[in-house]
């Protein structure tokens, strides 16, 4: 082989090289921004899901309609579903009404073990 021809060869081998690491850092740059996108896109899409599953009742899907009843608020279902509350009014009602039900079932006595 001549010097003319090693010359070449090595030239065309080193562009090669250039060319393959550079497709690589592209690659890896697309694969990135793609799972970012991916990532944005489904936080935007659980949002949104969430906002239209805020404060439905899970029998109808009525917006839930917010009541004042002894003192605490409720969220209830304006077809009949059923009321919703969170745990802190629940406890405040059962502290409340010592005798009902629902302080017998919230402070029922832990079985000794």
């Amino acid at each position: 082989m001549d010097p003319a021809e090693t010359q070449n060869h090595l030239f065309r081998a080193l562009h090669a090289k250039e060319h393959e690491a550079e497709d690589a850092y592209f690659t890896a740059r697309d694969r990135e921004l793609i799972a970012r996108l991916h990532a944005t896109l489904e936080a935007e899409h659980r949002e949104i899901v969430r906002e239209l599953a805020r404060s439905r009742c899970p029998d109808c899907g009525a917006r839930l309609q917010r009541h004042a009843y002894l003192g605490v608020t409720v969220d209830a279902c304006p077809t009949g579903h059923g009321m919703w509350m969170t745990e802190a009014v629940m406890h405040t009602i059962a502290r409340r009404e010592h005798g009902s039900w629902i302080s017998r079932y919230l402070y029922r006595p832990r079985p000794v073990i």
